[in-house]
């Protein structure tokens, strides 16, 4: 009963720090206000985190992908996949819009929650990459670097999640459906063998 009553005091902290970060920076935010905004004292937050950044740390530990998913769904079907593989990849980015967004306003101030991303970025390269060199190895994909197709593949849905993210679905021609399928079959078509 105490450690859930602690972890819900600790949700409040880190939903009132990524709301008033969206709002005000991280020069602008002070954990008097924090404490405001999560509904609790000022010692409180000190006493689960320490200070700011020790909030921040906590929220981008947080911030989980759902990548591993991926590779307990695969069927070794290269259009199959990579559309399934491009539907977790946007869902995992817009369920960390908010914390992708306040870390990259602010790289250095965000520097260990830019770490953090950019961890989360290669660990699901290296994924895409593994995928990749397997289905060389059952001859369904041309022999190209692995490792540079699961970037490119990685910056295309990067890209378009970081145009809807600045700009919106109004500056977007694509849904993120037609967006995924359109992009998969312009893919696929580059790198494979059939």
């Amino acid at each position: 009963m105490i450690n859930m009553k602690k972890d819900e005091t600790k949700k409040k902290i880190t939903k009132a720090t990524i709301e008033l970060l969206k709002e005000k920076g991280y020069k602008g935010t002070t954990t008097r206000e924090i404490a405001e905004q999560a509904g609790v004292n000022e010692l409180t937050v000190f006493r689960h985190f320490g200070n700011k950044e020790g909030i921040i740390q906590a929220i981008v530990k947080t911030t989980s992908f759902s990548l591993e998913i991926f590779d307990k769904s695969i069927e070794w079907e290269l259009e199959k996949d990579l559309t399934n593989f491009g539907y977790l990849l946007l869902k995992d980015f817009d369920n960390n819009r908010d914390m992708i967004s306040i870390a990259l306003k602010d790289p250095l101030i965000f520097s260990q929650a830019h770490e953090e991303i950019i961890k989360k970025i290669n660990d699901t390269k290296k994924i895409l990459k593994e995928y990749f060199e397997e289905m060389q190895k059952k001859g369904s994909i041309k022999d190209l670097d692995c490792c540079t197709q699961a970037e490119i593949f990685l910056s295309t849905y990067w890209g378009y999640f970081m145009y809807k993210l600045n700009f919106g679905d109004k500056a977007l021609h694509a849904d993120y459906q037609d967006m995924i399928k359109n992009s998969i079959k312009t893919f696929v078509k580059g790198v494979s063998l059939h």
